[in-house]
């Protein structure tokens, strides 16, 4: 009986041992290939151990990692890339609306009733059109605005003029039984007069009208430049050119001087509403002006009335 009890000892001894160096093995293999990473777990075969405490089951897959939000206000920028563009205009992209308006404008020369006030038969054969705007003829006073609307060019001159030209019929105007036109001879006076002296011509002067000495009688002659007169009929009209004032009948410019009224020049600009019989139609290109005298005026249209006015002519040097 002991003898038995001797062999079951040697054999659980044995036993043990086996199992003892079985166990040390093992733990040696884990050793050898990087196991034991406090409590990492690795089942993917010969893959990197993570982190402390993480369980890689993906094989291979990169491990993300959360950073802390970091300020960028005053990073440096990066190569390659472009610095911010401050104060940077804003790009105005005009609407559909503002751009047909816009169109309409750059083509407003071509065919347009209303372009600087020029009617579209302004655009004749026969006229230039002149790209000197802000035109002041010299000498003229700075309170003297500028024409703006370019002019009528034709024969080597330019006619300038303020309103649109507005086509009507030229009729003489009737100052009543004591005036009488350019041309008139008169035998004698019958009311009164008085002698005008320019120069070494003496005129006569009656009721708005100049007369000089003519086959022993007198006929009636334009007013001389420069003659003084110490009155004016009943029916003449005030014409404001600027701030200068003129006064005008019966075709003949006056300005009040010392008392008297001077004959001048008429006044380029003046608007006048009536022409005095011996004036006459003439043909600038495609407008027809009335002449009277020296003097051109453009038929025209103020406030729903027909009117004339004083054309300033300049010689065409282009």
């Amino acid at each position: 009986m002991k003898l038995h009890i001797n062999k079951i000892q040697k054999t659980g001894s044995l036993i043990l041992g086996l199992a003892l160096i079985a166990v040390t093995s093992a733990s040696a293999q884990d050793r050898h290939h990087g196991g034991g990473g406090n409590g990492n777990h690795n089942q993917g075969g010969n893959r990197p151990a993570t982190n402390q405490g993480n369980n890689n089951r993906g094989g291979n897959r990169p491990q993300l990692t959360q950073h802390a939000p970091q300020n960028h206000v005053n990073r440096a920028p990066m190569q390659n890339q472009r610095p911010p563009v401050l104060n940077r205009a804003p790009v105005i992209r005009n609407s559909p609306v503002q751009r047909q308006q816009s169109f309409q404008h750059r083509n407003s020369g071509f065919n347009s009733p209303n372009r600087g006030g020029i009617t579209p038969n302004r655009m004749g054969s026969n006229r230039g059109v002149s790209s000197n705007r802000g035109f002041r003829p010299s000498g003229w006073a700075p309170t003297r605005r500028a024409y703006v609307r370019p002019p009528v060019v034709y024969g080597g001159r330019r006619y300038y003029s303020y309103h649109t030209y507005y086509a009507h019929p030229y009729h003489p105007y009737y100052y009543g039984p004591t005036w009488h036109p350019r041309g008139f001879f008169l035998r004698a006076f019958v009311d009164p007069f008085i002698v005008v002296n320019i120069g070494n011509r003496p005129y006569r002067y009656s009721n708005g009208v100049f007369y000089e000495p003519y086959n022993d009688g007198y006929q009636v002659v334009d007013a001389p430049y420069g003659a003084y007169v110490p009155s004016l009929p009943q029916g003449f009209q005030q014409v404001m050119v600027g701030t200068d004032t003129y006064y005008y009948f019966g075709g003949a410019f006056y300005v009040l001087n010392g008392g008297n009224y001077e004959v001048v020049q008429a006044p380029a600009g003046a608007v006048v509403y009536n022409l005095p019989e011996g004036a006459s139609t003439v043909q600038i290109g495609d407008y027809s002006y009335i002449q009277y005298g020296d003097v051109y005026y453009e038929p025209i249209q103020l406030n729903g009335t027909d009117a004339y006015e004083v054309v300033d002519l300049e010689t065409d040097n282009q």
